[in-house]
């Protein structure tokens, strides 16, 4: 059936090519290319070629690299793509593609950096997309008891602010938001340290508040360094070595 099935594709896809004009060409390499009535040839890329594994975990990477230890190439490489992507993959095969066996793609929610937010909405993004620290607590703090007359009557050098805060029931505390903090957002895989970066906090009118980033992505540098450090550490322990290169 599944015979049957293929050569009746082939004949129809003959049959397109040939309403277009089309020819269906095999070099001595054993490319294929299509040549079209103007006489221009396209190379057609290796049909041959599966989906990549997909997964959500790097420890899920290393088992299944233990389960499939007889059935993939010494060859291949751990290539860690982003703080998010890790891909397994292969040599580079003389179509001069690199074929990936397998992609782990970290589950996280986006930040919603640089644009302010309400009161509300920072103090949700706060508590649920940041590890607790001190410089945390103290934003936290801020935007909680934040007053809406109190951004008017605030103080600002540039660097820092100072703005006065509901600290009881009756009293009002003057409190100066250090610039730049030191935060640790959730931005890759659970499984490793998350590296902290430097933000720039600012406030305005409207009781709404806003992050900026402040360390031009050098956070991206350490995830990578410490995604490629967990892999290693995870090959020690299942194969006693590191089997698989990883390059970060």
């Amino acid at each position: 059936m599944e015979t049957k099935i293929n050569s009746e594709l082939t004949q129809f896809e003959q049959l397109v090519n040939d309403a277009n004009g089309n020819q269906l060409i095999t070099g001595l390499n054993g490319r294929q290319y299509l040549l079209d009535h103007d006489g221009d040839a396209a190379l057609l890329n290796d049909p041959i070629i599966a989906h990549p594994l997909q997964l959500n975990q790097l420890t899920s990477l290393i088992e299944w690299l233990e389960s499939e230890t007889q059935a993939i190439y010494d060859s291949i490489k751990i290539h860690v793509v982003s703080p998010t992507k890790v891909e397994v993959v292969g040599e580079l095969n003389g179509h001069g593609q690199r074929p990936c066996f397998a992609e782990v793609r970290a589950v996280i929610d986006s930040l919603n950096l640089e644009s302010y937010l309400d009161q509300e909405s920072m103090i949700i993004m706060l508590q649920s997309h940041f590890e607790e620290n001190d410089d945390r607590n103290i934003i936290l703090k801020v935007v909680s008891n934040l007053r809406d007359e109190s951004i008017h009557q605030q103080t600002d050098d540039g660097v820092s602010q100072s703005v006065q805060i509901n600290s009881g029931v009756a009293s009002v505390d003057e409190v100066k938001v250090p610039n730049p903090v030191k935060l640790i957002p959730f931005r890759t895989f659970q499984e490793v340290d998350q590296p902290a970066s430097k933000f720039i906090f600012r406030m305005r009118e409207g009781m709404q508040s806003a992050l900026f980033m402040a360390d031009n992505n050098q956070w991206q540098v350490e995830a990578k360094n410490n995604i490629k450090k967990y892999i290693q550490q995870l090959e020690q322990g299942t194969f006693g070595e590191i089997k698989y290169p990883v390059i970060a």
